[in-house]
C-alpha cells in the first residue's frame, strides 16, 4: 500500500507541472500527455520559469517511471 500511495503522489505532482504548463486534458494518459508537451516545448522559447517547470516535469516523470518500473514491473518472473 505505501508503494501504491508514492506512486499517486509522483502521478498527481506530474499531474500539476503537467497543468502548469498548460495541458489541462485530464482524460488522456500522462506518458502521451508529456510526450506532447514535450514537443511544444522543445519548439518554443521558454523563459525562466517555464524552463525550470519543464525541468522539474521531466525529473518527476522519470521517478515515477523508475518507481513504476521497479515496483510493478520488475522483470522476468521466470527469471526468479
Amino acid at each position: 500500500m505505501e508503494i501504491i500511495g508514492t506512486a499517486r503522489q509522483r502521478a498527481d505532482k506530474v499531474r500539476r507541472l503537467l497543468r502548469e504548463l498548460g495541458d489541462t486534458d485530464e482524460r488522456t494518459a500522462l506518458s502521451a500527455r508529456f510526450r506532447r508537451t514535450a514537443r511544444r516545448l522543445e519548439k518554443a522559447a521558454l523563459d525562466e520559469a517555464s524552463a525550470a517547470t519543464y525541468g522539474e516535469l521531466t525529473m518527476a516523470v522519470h521517478d515515477l517511471n523508475f518507481l513504476l518500473s521497479q515496483s510493478f514491473y520488475p522483470g522476468d518472473p521466470q527469471a526468479a
